[in-house]
């Protein structure tokens, strides 16, 4: 009887120590890629919506391997052709801005998908701090 109450405890743990544990894998996030162009689908202005109210369909911004360059212009936070780069590629907040001859520019931004849309808000203040712009751009395709 000693025999089995020492024999079955071992058992128990040479059973409970041969089971091999699954590491659980937490999968990472994708990079995000704002290469392509991109065109303003919706515009505010202090909180005012100004879609309506302006012709935004000749202005558009073309992303691609960290430059930048702007077709047409509207009230935007820089004035020409420049450089990109994004404060996190993962999970951005932040994209910083430099247009030639000038310094790095901060602009907030948010990356939603909206009904199977992939947008890019930006928010930004072009000189005056009174007005603010909030523009949400979609890719044309």
């Amino acid at each position: 009887m000693k025999k089995i109450s020492i024999l079955i405890p071992a058992l128990m743990l040479m059973m409970f120590w041969s089971c091999s544990r699954e590491k659980f894998v937490v999968p990472g996030e994708a990079s995000k890629s704002v290469d392509g162009t991109w065109k303003i689908v919706k515009a505010l202005r202090n909180g005012t919506d100004l879609t309506s109210r302006f012709d935004f369909s000749h202005f558009s911004i073309t992303f691609k391997d960290s430059s930048y360059s702007i077709d047409s212009l509207v009230p935007f936070a820089v004035e020409k052709n420049g450089t990109y780069r994004l404060d996190d590629p993962q999970y951005p907040f932040r994209m910083y801005i430099k247009q030639q001859d000038s310094s790095e520019k901060p602009i907030d931004i948010q990356y939603p998908f909206t009904d199977g849309v992939r947008s890019i808000v930006i928010s930004f203040s072009p000189g005056c701090t009174s007005n603010t712009y909030q523009y949400t751009l979609q890719k044309i395709n």
